[in-house]
């Protein structure tokens, strides 16, 4: 899968952006050529629609992205559709979670929230925009256009307004409500971050990426909390979703392993008879049959 916050940062002489501290601000003019494409990244963003559109697909959420709408995305792994023949641009700021949690900190005292550890459901929450945080996205994108750079110091400063005006908008409590709960957690939930991406093909080393560790780290504290390795964990909880869309939708098999986070159909056929004791096929015609029975 596409790494799109690394991808973003290899191309910075393709695609417009500015960085200061954990913040990578980026004009971003989607390549994608296929329709539909599996990318994840390490850090949650911000987005603003600036032109087309797009589809996000993510942990049984559909959202259109469009001109003007402004969505914050947590980190992980997510489907993008595309508009074959529309491209969607938009204005993205990555932001690490030491960053969202250093900004918390800093204006929790002046916010109308107070601290909830219960974190917002779903994992794409779309913001609503007003006069003053509207203003600073069309500065970013005229200083993107007459390719001024303004320095560290006033970004973060001009950053730092927009952020504190969507935490005080009180349309905005879903995004506070996670930001909350970010503050009160000293580490990202290892249980969370693969609840929700399990079902992508990202290799181990990726899943510590996002959540926050290293590569050993992530390994020892999965064992201590799933009592188990992550390889085993994975293809247990993938074989369970790749059977549950097999009972519940009419989506070929081809598509059932690839949604599933399986690449290889004949590994996935092998794997799914041997914990089901049938092939796919059989499995989804069997559940037919039962389903007919109880009519």
């Amino acid at each position: 899968m596409t790494n799109v916050y690394d991808f973003l940062k290899m191309k910075r002489e393709t695609y417009k952006q500015f960085a200061c501290k954990d913040l990578l601000i980026t004009l971003y003019d989607c390549p994608q050529s296929r329709q539909r494409e599996e990318v994840f990244t390490q850090h949650s963003y911000l987005t603003f629609g600036v032109s087309g559109k797009k589809w996000i697909h993510r942990e049984g959420q559909t959202l259109l992205f469009s001109e003007g709408s402004l969505s914050f995305i947590r980190k992980g792994g997510f489907v993008q559709e595309l508009f074959i023949g529309e491209g969607f641009k938009s204005l993205t700021f990555y932001i690490s979670d030491a960053y969202l949690k250093q900004l918390l900190q800093d204006f929790r005292h002046f916010y109308w929230g107070s601290a909830i550890t219960r974190q917002a459901k779903g994992t794409i929450l779309t913001l609503a925009v007003n006069e003053i945080t509207k203003n600073f996205l069309l500065t970013i994108l005229n200083l993107f256009e007459k390719e001024i750079s303004p320095s560290e110091n006033l970004l973060e400063e001009r950053f730092r307004e927009f952020f504190f005006a969507l935490v005080i908008n009180p349309e905005n409590q879903g995004f506070v409500k996670y930001l909350n709960s970010l503050a009160e957690l000293p580490m990202t939930s290892l249980y969370e971050v693969m609840e929700a991406n399990y079902m992508y093909n990202l290799s181990l080393k990726e899943y510590a990426n996002i959540a926050n560790r290293s590569l050993a780290t992530f390994k020892r504290e999965f064992r201590k909390v799933f009592d188990t390795t992550p390889t085993h964990w994975l293809m247990q909880k993938r074989l369970v979703y790749a059977s549950t869309l097999l009972n519940t939708t009419d989506k070929s098999i081809a598509d059932v392993l690839m949604e599933s986070g399986f690449e290889n159909g004949s590994h996935f056929g092998r794997v799914f008879k041997a914990k089901f004791g049938i092939s796919p096929l059989h499995y989804r015609k069997q559940y037919s049959v039962k389903s007919l029975q109880t009519i």
